[in-house]
């Protein structure tokens, strides 16, 4: 029996890599058994680390300001491959988990922090950038990044505008000429973990901004400050499939730069050798911290339920949290378990305990399989 494990990460918890490894031990001892791992990441947190180890080159570690500018700066790190590609995600500098909860404001949340990233990784000579979206504290359209490239930003005064949600009802002018030449010289790879579009219900402020701490009122000044940037760009840009990802960062990154827009899970996976892989499985068992209906929406697992039941691989799920939203048998999975439904937070969250739980789940999984 040839099983495929490919775990996504438990925010939080335990990392892709850790998940794999843990569920593939688990089966050691079990007769007739044949593994296969395949760390996986969708362009949120975890996607450099996945991307990274299939590449040669070097981490590169710099400080950069948080998302808020108030809070301690930030010591991220991007992966600049030898053949000058930089592997950079959006949450390593400007990630919801880099700002205490009670110190959440979206409005204010800036993605200067990645832009500098991205400013450090063309002065090595980087000239093709790949940047994971998701995972971000931000609804800035792309506005802190864009700053951090030599864009300015000026209101119908001509006044500067602070790179954040808050501004961009405001935005009367976007002055270009100060993005140096390695600026416009490079290609920038987005990669987006849900596909969401830019604006309306199913729109970066109405989905995620509250979940970044927005109240119903700040809701709806991102919703008008997206339509805005939308107006601005003059591109159809409002209604594009993920161009929502991390607060709206494509938005203005696709008017003022060589960019295109890509699916992370779909990347990630066409470089992670799932294709081989599926040849001859049998089961495929894949998972994240938490299934619920975003996990449908591009996410990593979401693509491989997808692929693996285009191929008629049974498929099955080991989650953290099942949410009420997540209907496993519409999804077409044999099984979701959900290791961590109950436990206290801190159980929850215990790196050990949570591999340990995993492990378990698999190992029933495929035992129950044979």
């Amino acid at each position: 029996m040839k099983v495929v494990l490919a775990f996504d990460k438990f925010k939080g918890s335990a990392t892709a890599q850790q998940l794999n490894r843990a569920a593939q031990e688990s089966l050691c001892g079990l007769n007739d058994i044949t593994t296969v791992t395949i760390p996986i990441a969708d362009g949120g947190d975890g996607t450099t680390a996945v991307l990274a180890a299939s590449h040669q080159g070097q981490w590169v570690r710099m400080s950069v300001p948080a998302p808020l500018l108030h809070l301690d700066p930030v010591n991220a790190s991007y992966f600049l491959t030898d053949d000058g590609t930089a592997l950079i995600e959006t949450a390593a500098a400007s990630g919801l988990a880099l700002v205490p909860r009670d110190d959440r404001d979206v409005m204010r949340a800036t993605t200067l922090g990645t832009g500098l990233l991205m400013r450090d990784a063309m002065e090595r000579g980087s000239r093709h950038i790949v940047l994971g979206l998701g995972g971000s504290a931000t609804c800035d359209a792309g506005m802190g990044i864009m700053s951090a490239l030599g864009a300015e930003f000026l209101d119908h005064d001509g006044h500067h505008l602070y790179p954040s949600g808050a501004s961009l009802e405001h935005i009367g002018q976007i002055e270009t000429r100060g993005i140096p030449r390695e600026v416009q010289d490079c290609h920038f790879s987005l990669l987006f973990d849900v596909d969401s579009p830019l604006c309306g219900e199913r729109g970066t402020a109405a989905v995620f901004a509250p979940q970044k701490g927005a109240s119903p009122q700040q809701v709806e000044q991102l919703e008008r400050g997206m339509r805005h940037v939308a107006g601005l760009v003059g591109r159809d840009i409002a209604d594009k499939a993920g161009c929502g990802a991390a607060g709206g960062i494509p938005a203005l990154m696709l008017h003022l730069l060589d960019c295109e827009l890509l699916s992370g899970a779909s990347f990630i996976l066409s470089h992670s050798g799932l294709q081989q892989a599926f040849d001859e499985a049998d089961l495929v068992i894949t998972g994240e911290g938490r299934l619920d209906r975003q996990t449908l929406m591009g996410k990593g697992p979401g693509r491989i339920i997808a692929m693996a039941r285009e191929r008629g691989i049974d498929v099955a799920a080991v989650c953290g949290i099942l949410a009420p939203d997540f209907d496993p048998e519409k999804a077409g999975l044999l099984a979701a378990v959900a290791v961590s439904e109950g436990l206290a937070p801190d159980i929850a969250m215990d790196t050990d305990g949570t591999l340990a739980r995993v492990a378990l789940a698999v190992r029933n999984l495929v035992s129950h399989s044979l």
